[in-house]
């Protein structure tokens, strides 16, 4: 299981998701208030209070988290690891939808903040990374069902 290189690069795809779960993916500035972009929504740093709830960023992130989790204890069963590979990048280019969604449009559309500047920080680069990872897991996942299919066809 740890021996193959696709368990490694799945491994790094669950921790960091997991990662964007703790990290803020980005910093909004307005006059002197500050908000904060997490995977649950935007965040008041005076206070720490929820200003608004992003549900579909939290599930796609928790889901993108845990299922590469689940793929790589799926190990002898290839093709259905290779399709929860598959699945894993739609997810993870879902959650980088959901983070441009509300870059660009969730800190606009709360109107008693007015954002005068923000910037991003690394949790928001984990997605494509990710995507990365994910397909170069992928590819080590197809090259152990080509090579079990040519072995096969020795016997």
């Amino acid at each position: 299981m740890i021996q193959r290189i696709q368990t490694l690069y799945l491994l790094l795809v669950t921790i960091l998701t997991g990662l964007m779960l703790l990290l803020p993916a980005g910093t909004f500035l307005g006059g002197t208030e500050e908000m904060r972009l997490t995977a649950f929504g935007f965040i008041d740093t005076a206070d720490g209070t929820p200003v608004l709830h992003a549900y579909g960023l939290t599930a796609t992130v928790i889901a993108a988290a845990l299922l590469p989790l689940v793929a790589i204890f799926l190990y002898k069963k290839r093709l259905l690891q290779f399709r929860l590979c598959v699945v894993e990048m739609v997810l993870l280019a879902g959650v980088l939808l959901f983070e441009v969604y509300y870059v660009w449009g969730g800190a606009r559309s709360l109107a008693d903040f007015p954002v005068s500047a923000w910037k991003l920080s690394a949790a928001a680069f984990f997605p494509p990374v990710s995507i990365v990872f994910d397909y170069l897991a992928l590819r080590g996942i197809r090259k152990d069902i080509l090579l079990l299919k040519s072995l096969d066809r020795i016997r």
